[in-house]
């Protein structure tokens, strides 16, 4: 997939829109969005749209059986986690380093081994992961909770408690959807437009409208 995203990210610098699509879709992956991903992709054509929907219900239900490439990063995410739970870290680390080669914009394989270097005590190896992946995704909770656990263990505790407050924030917030171009949290609308419409309208016939 290292490939394929540079292809990608090549294809979208140049106004490719297909290709800016389908990475704002590989962004909503690595934050394991899979609800709006999959809202993501009905906008698809539809044999693409087919292809990604396929690959989603396969990472929820049977990652191991995923061979789409564009899926790779975050199948190996998903099998390295498994494999941690499973007591099987050697195997956990491997995958974790797969998916960074496959993608290294994938946040949650950095903080995923960075945990498996903070359980052996080997935390400045751990400090320079989390750290690479606080870049990537300085709104991830689960970021800010690892470092509040690593300068817990360094003895730091101002930083711990900064970034466990920083966590707690985070997880309050109400989620927002991602900007296609930018990656960066968009406002949602609470009402869809076409409601606001129809209510203006009707509220204006009520107005109008002669006794």
């Amino acid at each position: 997939m290292g490939g394929m995203l540079q292809d990608l990210e090549a294809k979208a610098l140049a106004g490719d829109a297909e290709a800016q699509a389908l990475l704002h879709f590989l962004r909503l992956l690595r934050h394991k969005e899979y609800q709006e991903a999959r809202a993501y992709a009905e906008g698809f054509p539809e044999e693409l749209r087919e292809r990604l929907l396929a690959g989603l219900s396969l990472l929820e239900e049977a990652p191991e059986r995923l061979e789409d490439p564009l899926f790779a990063a975050e199948r190996e995410v998903l099998l390295g986690v498994r494999a941690v739970r499973e007591g099987r870290k050697e195997e956990a680390e491997a995958r974790f380093q797969k998916a960074l080669a496959l993608d290294p914009h994938h946040h949650r394989a950095l903080s995923n081994l960075g945990n498996l270097h903070l359980e052996r005590g080997e935390l400045e190896a751990a400090l320079d992961l989390y750290r690479r992946a606080l870049k990537l995704a300085p709104e991830d909770p689960l970021i800010h909770e690892n470092l509040a656990a690593l300068y817990k263990r360094k003895g730091d505790l101002d930083k711990m408690v900064a970034h466990m407050k920083r966590a707690t924030r985070l997880k309050m917030r109400p989620s927002a959807p991602l900007d296609p171009l930018t990656g960066k949290a968009q406002r949602r609308l609470r009402v869809p437009l076409w409601a606001w419409v129809f209510l203006l309208t009707l509220l204006a016939y009520l107005f109008l409208k002669k006794p």
